[in-house]
């Protein structure tokens, strides 16, 4: 990716998937994109999801249909959710669902217990001294 120096800056401010998301974006929009981006301070979200958003309307207004390189990050974003809960809780054989389900609800039972005995009222932990603010 071309970016001029400003561009650059403000490409190094995003987050992963934002920079992945702005690469996404066609020369001309990622362009235009970085230059707003260098004007703001925060919301980096909002601008990125606004110049889609407009070049989305702009393509159906032109063509009928939803530019390819905008569908395709998409698709992208669904596989990296299907891999972020595959990673959360892994397939297993059917054999060892019954299994995890009981070995979950032992560790939800578990925490329940040390949450209900460790629930007291809060104070300062200053020797000597107790309450808030003091």
């Amino acid at each position: 990716m071309n970016l001029s120096e400003k561009e650059s800056a403000a490409f190094s401010h995003l987050t992963l998937s934002q920079r992945e998301e702005i690469s996404q974006f066609p020369p001309a929009l990622r362009s235009r994109t970085l230059t707003d981006l260098s004007s703001v301070r925060s919301d980096y979200g909002k601008v990125i999801a606004k110049a889609k958003i407009d070049a989305m309307v702009a393509s159906i207004i032109g063509t009928g249909k939803v530019a390819s390189w905008n569908t395709g990050y998409t698709e992208q974003g669904k596989l990296r959710a299907e891999n972020y809960q595959a990673a959360f809780n892994p397939p297993v054989p059917e054999s060892m669902l019954a299994e995890r389900a009981r070995k979950r609800d032992e560790e939800v039972k578990e925490l329940a217990e040390v949450m209900r005995k460790s629930e007291g009222i809060v104070t300062s932990n200053l020797n000597g001294r107790g309450g808030f603010g003091d």
